[in-house]
């Protein structure tokens, strides 16, 4: 082997590193858009539970009301399933988004602006229903 056949292999071998190492990064932070969403969701039903059987609140979204008049465990499937679903479909959207091999082009990076920007729309919808149920239980104690 001459020194120069060594060096691109050492180099090959510490790109290859940097990328497996980088990329399990990228996939920790990929989950987190899913998660923060699967979360809130979650914290929404909570409060909402704990507003309808400890304080008599009522549920605000006229799809659902008829529901949790009904079945408190019916609610509970809906609800959690709808969350559930809606954080795996943001969680497969950037995985097939980074998928893309040119990631350069303006309908990627405006493919990418619109999923982020659908993300923050939704997780801040999710905290204002939240900071409500809280807050439609903090009047009633």
């Amino acid at each position: 082997m001459t020194r120069s056949s060594i060096l691109k292999a050492a180099q090959r071998n510490t790109e290859q590193f940097e990328k497996e190492k980088g990329g399990g990064n990228i996939l920790r932070i990929r989950v987190i858009p899913g998660l923060s969403l699967f979360l809130m969701g979650s914290m929404d039903w909570l409060t909402t539970i704990i507003g309808i059987v400890y304080f008599g609140a009522v549920e605000g979204n006229p799809f659902l009301t008829n529901v949790v008049s009904s079945s408190l465990p019916a609610f509970t499937a809906i609800k959690l399933s709808t969350t559930i679903i809606i954080a795996f479909l943001f969680h497969k959207a950037d995985k097939m988004l980074l998928k893309t091999q040119d990631k350069t082009t303006r309908s990627f990076r405006y493919a990418r602006l619109m999923l982020r920007s659908t993300y923050i729309i939704a997780t801040a919808l999710l905290l204002f229903a939240v900071l409500n149920n809280l807050l439609v239980v903090a009047q009633v104690l």
